[in-house]
């Protein structure tokens, strides 16, 4: 198992003020092609929405379409370096630990080419001094940057996860459908935040503040409080490594919430991550309880509406009513090589499966069910391991310059 709840946390909003012009073009922004919506393929890659950049119209990149960032954000300087872009300053972000400080830049002057749907002309993005996230390892395929709210904030934003398709709608001319359902949201920094009931321990439901966030792919997580006498938490949780952001990682526990209001809908057995703050964590969550993340979301047609502050869900067919799939092996699994097809194990939960047939961190997977690894992707081998109870999983890793042959059969752990 693996969870993805990556974040930049930085205090700065670099959206540049724009009306939309006629034959819906705007001064910095040019549709390309005769269209009248801008529709941009994506690609789901481990319940990220991973879209197709090409900066200044040079190099071809792969950015995360996330709601929950402030900034849109390059991760590695050594690519706008070779552009010659201008940085206007550097300064100090916060990591996801809080205590560490690292450094960014401000690049003016930046074009960017999306999907050869929308150029984006002189935009002002932040350029990390190093690419502190390392999303190919959590991910299984290449990223390059993040698409934020300072992007987003002009359109009203239509995400179809069914066709896969993110659709830009000019506020000016949106008229929401009927079939969509109005969610009760507020929007600090052009972030959107919605007002769920949860039940976590019981059937009613508690209203929680939690940040919409398609750069978490997960589906729920709720912050636990330091010092709480009676913590929110389900009776069956196991420890967890739950996110990689900047400059740290977060730990905690994962279990299920028995009922979560979303939109009209009434979902169950939703998984659930637990994270422990204190106070210090509270400064710059602005009092959330939470997040929502793609795993969920994608249950639901979704619609921000940037510039009158509203989002709308529509459940899809039957979807909203899957099950949530966990791991059932006890494994998280990290990528690398330079194809991204070795795969290695960055954690092994105690009393799990995959602990009692033998199974070591930093053990390298090199084969699953007699499947090469080389052939599989890191979400296709998450897959399997979120099959069926008692599904028997057979293992060959190698350790130390030896190879093991290991099986063990998959279970419920929560």
């Amino acid at each position: 198992m693996i969870t993805r709840c990556t974040r930049v946390r930085v205090l700065l909003l670099l959206g540049l003020a724009c009306s939309w012009v006629t034959n819906g073009q705007r001064l910095d922004m040019k549709v390309l092609g005769n269209r009248n919506l801008i529709e941009i393929p994506f690609d789901l890659e481990n319940d990220f929405i991973v879209i197709s950049v090409l900066l200044n119209n040079t190099i071809p990149l792969r950015f995360i379409v996330d709601t929950g960032a402030e900034n849109t954000v390059l991760l590695d300087r050594r690519v706008t370096d070779l552009l010659d872009v201008n940085y206007r300053r550097s300064f100090q972000v916060r990591g996801a630990d809080i205590d560490n400080e690292l450094l960014a830049h401000l690049a003016t002057g930046v074009n960017l080419r999306l999907a050869d749907r929308l150029l984006a002309r002189n935009r002002s993005i932040l350029v990390l001094q190093e690419n502190y996230f390392n999303f190919e390892r959590i991910t299984g395929t290449n990223i390059h940057g993040i698409l934020g709210a300072d992007f987003l904030m002009r359109f009203v934003l239509e995400i179809d996860f069914r066709k896969q398709l993110l659709v830009l709608h000019d506020p000016t001319r949106y008229r929401h459908p009927r079939s969509l359902t109005k969610v009760p949201a507020t929007f600090v920094r052009n972030r959107p935040y919605l007002l769920t009931g949860i039940g976590v321990l019981r059937d009613s439901t508690t209203d929680r503040r939690l940040l919409m966030d398609t750069g978490a792919g997960l589906s729920l997580l709720l912050h636990s409080f330091v010092g709480a006498e009676q913590p929110d938490l389900p009776e069956q949780t196991i420890p967890t490594y739950i996110a990689s952001g900047l400059g740290g990682t977060l730990n905690g526990s994962v279990g299920r919430s028995r009922t979560v209001e979303v939109g009209d809908r009434m979902l169950t057995g939703v998984v659930t991550y637990f994270h422990e703050v204190d106070t210090a964590g509270l400064l710059w969550s602005n009092d959330r309880d939470g997040l929502i993340g793609t795993q969920l979301l994608k249950r639901f047609r979704v619609v921000i509406d940037y510039p009158r502050e509203a989002v709308y869900l529509r459940a899809e067919g039957r979807r909203w009513k899957q099950k949530f799939r966990f791991d059932r092996s006890g494994l998280s699994l990290l990528a690398g090589g330079d194809n991204l097809r070795m795969y290695s194990v960055s954690n092994v939960v105690p009393g799990s499966p995959a602990e009692r047939a033998g199974v070591q961190v930093r053990d390298r997977l090199r084969a699953i069910n007699g499947i090469s690894t080389n052939l599989l992707s890191l979400e296709g081998i998450i897959r399997k391991l979120q099959g069926r109870v008692g599904k028997k999983i057979r293992l060959r890793v190698y350790r130390e310059g030896r190879l093991y042959e290991l099986t063990f059969r998959l279970e419920e752990l929560i």
